[in-house]
């Protein structure tokens, strides 16, 4: 069990770092997606949203459901080579910062960090 509340404490740390690196990519402040938008049943909800709003109002929104309810954590993602082309035409080291924060998310889900 303290293994599990401490993968879950490091996650949401991760989550924090997340969010700011996406405030200084200037990509958090979007428009929150419509309930139709959310029922996508694409990658990314490619098809009813843009990027910044899929990791916004989707993933982090589920990853922070799973914290609040202790619930078991996934054991991989790779989202960051979406990031790298959602964000290409932003400030590279904006858009590294970000990609660093999803790296980190990966390698602690994969549990290589």
């Amino acid at each position: 069990m303290k293994e599990a509340f401490s993968a879950h404490h490091v996650l949401a740390d991760l989550l924090m770092d997340l969010q700011m690196a996406m405030q200084d990519c200037e990509v958090w402040e979007c428009e929150a997606p419509s309930e139709e938008a959310l029922q996508s049943t694409e990658p990314f909800c490619i098809d009813t949203m843009n990027f910044e709003q899929w990791l916004r109002y989707v993933m982090i929104e589920r990853f922070k459901a799973m914290l609040a309810s202790g619930s078991d954590l996934p054991v991989r993602c790779h989202i960051s080579p979406m990031a790298e082309e959602a964000f290409k035409d932003k400030p590279a080291a904006k858009v590294s910062n970000v990609v660093t924060c999803l790296n980190r998310i990966d390698q602690h889900l994969s549990g290589h960090l």
